[in-house]
């Protein structure tokens, strides 16, 4: 077996040690043009205030972005939404292949322009610890649609036609509530569960 990694291994451009560590990793996903979605701490390591996002509530750790489509607050246009500095290339790739593969009309009918909020430095909706949303790393759309404790069918976000809009947050590495626990079906996050 060490010898097929050794073969691996130079055709890949890498040292030929017979070992699989992060730069054979690396230098496979670059010839096979792969993609890896990223591996965000989890809540509770988020909540301790040690992870990549450091400490809720920091202004000088949130950027604004601007969407690439229309996103509505309550009815009103949002001209930038503010998020983790960390995932912000995430959230404006993701929001654009959104817009990609759906187009404007289709996100219109979907709901996915409507905008319920990020960055907010306030508790879970239980009150027990703070919030994903107090780091700036969780983003709520189709609030009207998809409340807190909305279940699948009813959330329109379950639905099928909503399958790509989940990959494409999943494969940046964002984790959907509803679709891991059936609830709060407008959350997704930049934190395992």
């Amino acid at each position: 077996m060490k010898r097929k990694i050794k073969l691996i291994q130079a055709a890949v451009g890498v040292e030929a040690d017979g070992i699989i560590g992060p730069r054979t990793v690396d230098a496979l996903l670059a010839a096979l043009k792969l993609e890896v979605a990223p591996q965000w701490p989890t809540q509770a390591a988020v909540r301790t205030g040690k992870s990549i996002f450091g400490l809720p509530g920091r202004e000088d750790a949130l950027v604004s972005i601007v969407p690439p489509y229309p996103l509505l607050y309550e009815g009103k246009p949002v001209r930038s939404i503010r998020v983790h500095r960390a995932i912000a290339p995430h959230v404006q790739a993701a929001l654009q292949e959104v817009l990609d593969h759906y187009g404007q009309a289709e996100i219109h009918r979907l709901g996915l322009d409507q905008y319920g909020g990020s960055y907010n430095l306030r508790p879970t909706s239980s009150g027990g610890s703070l919030s994903m949303h107090a780091w700036g790393i969780a983003l709520d759309f189709a609030p009207a649609t998809n409340a807190l404790r909305t279940k699948a069918p009813a959330a329109t976000l379950s639905h099928s036609d909503c399958d790509a809009w989940w990959r494409i947050w999943e494969a940046h590495g964002a984790v959907s509530l509803g679709r891991q626990r059936d609830f709060d079906w407008m959350h997704l996050q930049f934190a395992r569960l």
